[in-house]
């Protein structure tokens, strides 16, 4: 799986019969803008939107990640899924997610535990912009007002075995 930024990508990877680019792109990269303030005001610069795409793949899915330590704040967008076959099929509607989680810190480490999520379904490319930038402005908006040592207090599942 490939990173590739939001400048360096083409949208038609996740937005398959997107006509008019520069609407959806112009709300993206207002979705970018405030996932690198909140990778600021953590501390560590993040990449903002980019592209994970497998080599040869008609399509893609669309990501941000700001982290620090080990609490991650995440937006994806992604098309949709037949939900019996787990086999992608064609949109709409875009999945798009949000999530707040931490790094396992049980001795046999299980990967990461989530602790908030939001999730939506949207029918147009614009519209489901428009979901990353609003799952961008909350992320924002948590990962500034709580401290950042509140998140792993947060883990209902810390030190599981």
């Amino acid at each position: 799986m490939q990173a590739i930024p939001l400048a360096e990508g083409d949208l038609r990877w996740v937005f398959p019969d997107l006509v008019e680019v520069d609407p959806v792109l112009a709300v993206l990269r207002l979705a970018q803008a405030r996932i690198e303030r909140l990778a600021d005001h953590l501390g560590r610069p993040g990449a903002g939107l980019v592209f994970d795409h497998l080599p040869g793949a008609p399509y893609a899915g669309l990501s941000a990640l700001a982290e620090f330590e080990e609490v991650a704040f995440l937006v994806h967008v992604s098309l949709p899924r037949d939900p019996h076959r787990n086999v992608l099929r064609p949109p709409p509607p875009w999945q798009v997610e949000g999530e707040i989680s931490v790094r396992c810190d049980a001795i046999r480490d299980c990967g990461r535990h989530e602790i908030e999520t939001v999730e939506s379904a949207h029918d147009t490319p614009l519209d489901a912009a428009g979901g990353v930038l609003t799952v961008a402005g909350w992320l924002f908006d948590r990962g500034t007002a709580e401290a950042h040592a509140s998140w792993r207090k947060r883990d209902v599942i810390s030190r599981h075995r």
